[in-house]
């Protein structure tokens, strides 16, 4: 039970779709496709985290109302899945097509670049007031409560950490480039929000976790703040000006004295394939030894299947769900 309703929210998407990528390709060139921040394959990619990410939810946050999935045309095909190890769950799962999170911002269709999503996804009129954000493979890996996300009506916790301006925008000088595009980091969009928002010496680095957002500020922010909305729509896929969507919303609670501010590595376990020899294993042993809450497994299509085999494995255990 909670005091007032929480509902997350899922991006997801199937690259491997033929429909989706062909019309994914009308629209990109060939220096984004090889672009893993822009076009490149890997940002499309699905080996089925979506599964383990709701799961999680439903395991370990039972109080979550609703967990509405973003699609664009899509289906991940969870009803089996689901009813198989959550029958008769109360929580309801449900498919939102872009075409409901973009209404009144139709003329952006269609979009690959979740920038975009995350600018309008507060636009779905059911949704509660309360929101967790998850990227799909962000998973819980035990047991949570409203608190740990919303202290009271009005609060919410931030999972992250100040982050020093100037030294991001030295960064962001000397990163390299792919083809024609220069790499564009998530610290990269964090700096461009922070812009948006006045500048400042400092932005707030968004850890690799759920993220508890309220709709009114979003809504407020669209109706104040219509330019901030359209900039992220500009372009199909991620491009250099574009924001990370949720920042100026933790800068502008911080502001009011309403964040509260938790560091990431409290609380997170963190997967990315690495080039060494049993790293895989030696990250899930870790990980059996911890108590962390949140896991992100960030890219797994760069593991070899036979990887890939133990992090299902491992998240199938750890959530407790038959695949």
């Amino acid at each position: 039970m909670t005091a007032f309703p929480i509902d997350a929210l899922v991006p997801w998407v199937d690259g491997d779709d033929p429909v989706l990528a062909a019309k994914r390709r009308q629209y990109l060139d060939p220096d984004a496709a090889r672009n893993d921040d822009v076009g490149g394959a890997t940002r499309f990619k699905s080996i089925g985290e979506i599964r383990f990410c709701v799961a999680s939810i439903l395991r370990f946050a039972p109080f979550v109302r609703n967990v509405f999935i973003m699609t664009d045309g899509q289906d991940p095909g969870l009803d089996g899945f689901l009813e198989k190890n959550f029958p008769g769950h109360p929580t309801r799962v449900r498919i939102v097509d872009h075409r409901e999170i973009f209404r009144g911002y139709e003329k952006a269709l269609p979009v690959f670049n979740s920038n975009a999503i995350e600018a309008v996804m507060w636009n779905i009129p059911e949704m509660a007031e309360h929101i967790l954000y998850f990227n799909d493979d962000f998973m819980l890996t035990g047991p949570v409560r409203p608190e740990d996300f919303f202290p009271d009506e009005e609060r919410v916790v931030c999972f992250g950490s100040w982050f020093w301006a100037p030294f991001g925008r030295f960064l962001r000088c000397v990163k390299p480039r792919h083809g024609g595009h220069r790499t564009i980091g998530f610290k990269d969009m964090m700096i461009n929000a922070l812009d948006e928002m006045g500048g400042g010496s400092r932005f707030i680095n968004l850890g690799h976790t759920p993220r508890p957002l309220l709709k009114s500020w979003f809504e407020e922010w669209a109706r104040t703040r219509p330019d901030m909305v359209w900039k992220n729509l500009t372009g199909k896929f991620r491009e250099p000006f574009h924001y990370q969507a949720q920042e100026p919303f933790y800068l502008d609670m911080a502001r009011r004295g309403k964040l509260v501010l938790v560091p990431e590595e409290s609380k997170t376990l963190y997967f990315k394939r690495r080039n060494k020899k049993d790293y895989v294993r030696e990250k899930l042993a870790a990980f059996d030894r911890s108590d962390k809450c949140f896991a992100c497994f960030n890219s797994l299509d760069y593991c070899t299947p036979q990887e890939q085999e133990l992090v299902l494995s491992w998240l199938s255990r750890r959530i407790g769900v038959t695949v």
